[in-house]
């Protein structure tokens, strides 16, 4: 999980997620520092959770009914959503 560069305390799960949606910024609780997702993670959380979404929904539908399509893929972008925690890092950006 990503920490504060400033005084290293690690963000909540959610928080990330939280950000993740809408790549805005993350406060840290100690120090008041904010962080934004750097570039290559923005690339990261779209391979993770969109990418499979659409290859799945475009390329691989193994279903003849176009809802069980859409809830499957909407079930893979959640699934890649809960991941993208994990993958995405944060930069500090100025201090509080």
């Amino acid at each position: 999980m990503t920490r504060c560069d400033g005084c290293d305390t690690e963000f909540k799960w959610s928080e990330i997620l939280k950000r993740n949606l809408h790549y805005g910024f993350i406060a840290c609780r100690k120090c008041g520092g904010a962080h934004k997702i750097d570039f290559p993670s923005r690339l990261k959380v779209t391979l993770v959770s969109v990418v499979p979404f659409l290859v799945f929904g475009l390329f691989l539908t193994p279903f003849d009914n176009t809802f069980f399509t859409i809830v499957t893929g909407l079930f893979i972008f959640v699934i890649g959503m809960l991941i993208s925690p994990f993958v995405a890092n944060y930069k500090l950006v100025k201090e509080g």
